[in-house]
């Protein structure tokens, strides 16, 4: 029997996470571990709780309008997966642990802000099973939101 490394554990269960999901447009998911290795968070994209979400419509207004991804935040109905794991982890949970994101390879600027105010102090992404593993840390972060 092989044993896991961590990391790789971490986005398996990230990707678990975005298999909860109502989004039509993405499935990301989030796992907020801390420095002792014990998971403080699990997030998902979706609408907030008793909110009809764009699967239980049957369409999502970004895709009928033809809304670049990373544009327009407002016009989305979800909550992010790294907003809603860290609503659900509390600012005190977060210090100094590592987020892990499936789904995507990037952080928008919302979540960003969220990221660097919660004390979290690195983000390991994976899009995909075919795609590198990208590792940004809080520092990283707070340089892109000043330019």
């Amino acid at each position: 029997m092989e044993i896991k490394p961590w990391e790789e554990y971490f986005l398996d269960l990230a990707k678990t996470c975005a298999s909860r999901s109502n989004c039509l447009r993405a499935q990301v998911g989030a796992v907020i571990v801390g420095e002792d290795k014990k998971i403080k968070a699990t997030g998902y994209n979706g609408t907030p709780s008793k909110v009809e979400s764009c699967y239980e419509r049957g369409e999502c207004y970004r895709i009928k309008n033809n809304i670049e991804s990373g544009t327009r935040y407002e016009t989305c109905r979800s909550i992010h997966a790294e907003q809603n794991a860290i609503i659900q982890a509390g600012q005190d949970r977060c210090k100094d642990a590592t987020m892990y994101i499936w789904g995507h390879n990037f952080i928008c600027i919302l979540c960003k802000r969220f990221i660097v105010q919660s004390g979290i102090k690195e983000v390991v992404l994976q899009k995909d099973n075919n795609s590198p593993i990208l590792r940004v840390t809080a520092n990283d972060l707070r340089r892109e939101l000043e330019e």
